[in-house]
């Protein structure tokens, strides 16, 4: 009977019933199972959810006789981090053996990744909670594989020691892991960092350098290597500082000179969502800090936006060489990615003078946009929930096998077990899901692509000649030889009055209008704007002028974003 009245409307009854099949014939005593789903009616058609949504997780509860007591014990209930990495350093703590260690990080992101899901499928638990618990999982799997790889280590080579005490050893956490918005299926964005030049204190010393590289190298293999489980997780070291052509290690000061010296626009786009992960985590803190200046710089020149835009554009053409740019939630038209890039370029563009800017997770990030007036409410509500239709996508289609994949099923019955499993229901006499959920997707998708190109394609043209006027107007303090060269161009008699007109211009004077709105597109219509005036007879007196009426209207910004279309 409960078959009968609960696997009609799942995603795909043939694929739960064969998993259950699985299951019932993999467990202990069939019997005992068949009294709790008597006992227990919530019991069955849970699990037949699961069946229905993740082949992975099916194919776990099969395999793993202890996983299904464990799953029912937590019922996805969230943990602390420090809690999980508690646990876990715990039982590696109690190892010994490569074989064991590898197992045991398979097995403990298995069975958690099986309640972080129950928690996502059946407790409904929202987005931010989900990924931020994927996150500390992570978080968790690479605390225990240093601590494993620097016991190793430290018993053949000692400890090493630094000018004063032991060195450190930091990883840093970069993209979605960095802003504790991971994936089920991503892979991991890793810088390591080490400080204390030395060596180690054993038998038979190495530098401290030599002993780091080996550690990195230990736990870069024991999250990787394939075993009959698969790996752990696929890591990602390519941001570090000369990407591939250096160690896979960087020390503290060196690094610090690199991005100081040759950071790109692109590298300081990464840091937002930089954080330490693992190791000494005071380390990575100390070294973000003495980063921040240079991620968030006084103000984010023409040159710098350009640079995000080409890496915009890339990404969006190799999307398109792929064929998949429609159906690609990430990097597709109007996918994550063009939220993320919208987002960043916000963040990097006034980060400096407001610090709550300074976030990796995207919808903290985006709250706060809305808060100083950097978007307006609909922007906000608009990104907010069309970012987590797309994550939500984004997690059924990996948690199915547990691939890293981002792209929408092109054959229908397949999008429409993809439209089911987000909830999506044929309405009786009205549209199908399927159809719900195609049109819900275009509509999106095109949403976010209005709003990326308003706030940065369209706004800011990649002109080199207009480069020092979109300057002038974004820095916060130019000079006064940087007003001069720039102003007198245009026929001004009184640059600095001329400047502090424009600056008046950039200005909102009511309080509850964004100024940071309003400099953001004077400065994408200034080059057009200075033009214009300059071709007046008069252009200082235009410019006041037009200071005066822009003033009586009230809302400047409007005015400038309007005459930016």
């Amino acid at each position: 009977e409960q078959l009968a009245e609960h696997l009609p409307p799942l995603s795909d009854p043939d694929m739960a019933l064969n998993n259950l099949e699985r299951f019932v014939q993999a467990t202990r005593s069939p019997l005992s199972l068949a009294a709790l789903f008597e006992r227990d009616l919530e019991a069955l058609p849970i699990l037949l959810r699961i069946f229905s949504t993740s082949q992975h997780l099916s194919d776990v509860l099969v395999t793993d006789s202890e996983s299904y007591d464990l799953l029912r014990a937590t019922e996805g209930r969230p943990f602390a981090r420090d809690t999980l990495v508690s646990e876990f350093c715990s039982e590696v703590q109690a190892l010994s053996g490569e074989a064991a260690i590898m197992s045991a990080l398979r097995r403990f992101k298995r069975r958690e990744t099986l309640r972080i899901a129950y928690g996502d499928l059946i407790r409904g638990q929202n987005l931010t909670v989900v990924t931020e618990q994927i996150s500390f999982l992570a978080d968790a799997i690479l605390e225990g594989a240093v601590l494993a790889a620097r016991r190793k280590l430290r018993e053949s080579r000692g400890e090493p020691r630094g000018p004063h005490g032991t060195a450190k050893f930091v990883i840093l956490g970069m993209g979605k892991l960095g802003g504790t918005e991971l994936n089920y299926s991503s892979d991991i964005d890793l810088i390591c960092l080490y400080e204390g030049e030395g060596q180690t204190d054993g038998p038979r010393p190495i530098s401290n350098h030599e002993f780091f590289q080996r550690l990195v190298r230990e736990v870069v293999q024991l999250l990787t290597t394939a075993t009959d489980t698969g790996a752990a997780y696929r890591c990602d070291l390519r941001l570090r500082p000369n990407g591939n052509q250096s160690p896979m290690l960087n020390d503290f000061d060196q690094a610090l000179q690199y991005y100081d010296k040759k950071g790109r626009t692109w590298e300081r786009q990464a840091f937002v969502k930089a954080r330490p992960v693992a190791g000494d985590l005071e380390l990575g803190k100390k070294f973000l800090d003495r980063l921040q200046p240079w991620i968030y710089r006084r103000y984010l020149g023409l040159a710098d936006i350009t640079g995000i835009k080409a890496l915009k554009r890339r990404i969006e053409q190799r999307t398109i060489k792929e064929k998949a740019d429609h159906r690609d939630v990430k990097t597709g038209h109007g996918g994550i990615r063009d939220i993320e890039f919208t987002i960043q370029f916000l963040q990097l563009l006034h980060g400096s003078e407001v610090a709550q800017l300074q976030t990796g997770n995207t919808l903290h990030a985006l709250d706060q946009l809305e808060r100083i007036g950097c978007i307006t409410p609909q922007e906000r509500s608009l990104l907010e929930a069309n970012y987590r239709l797309l994550r939500n996508i984004e997690h059924r289609l990996q948690i199915m096998f547990d691939l890293h994949t981002h792209v929408v099923p092109e054959a229908p019955e397949e999008m429409k077990k993809l439209a089911i499993r987000l909830g999506y229901a044929d309405k009786p006499g009205g549209s199908s899901a399927l159809e719900t959920f195609r049109n819900d997707y275009r509509r999106i998708t095109a949403e976010n692509r209005k709003i990326l190109n308003h706030l940065l394609h369209d706004a800011f043209h990649d002109d080199e000649e207009s480069r020092p006027e979109v300057d002038l107007i974004l820095d916060p303090d130019p000079g006064a030889e940087q007003i001069e060269q720039v102003l007198s161009r245009y026929g001004f008699r009184e640059t600095t009055r001329a400047y502090q007109n424009i600056q008046a211009l950039a200005t909102e004077r009511i309080p509850f209008l964004s100024t940071r709105r309003c400099r953001h597109f004077l400065a994408s219509i200034a080059p057009a704007l200075l033009r214009a005036i300059s071709r007046t007879p008069d252009p200082d007196a235009t410019l006041v002028s037009l200071e005066k009426v822009s003033d009586s209207l009230g809302g400047k910004g409007a005015l400038w974003e309007l005459f930016s279309f």
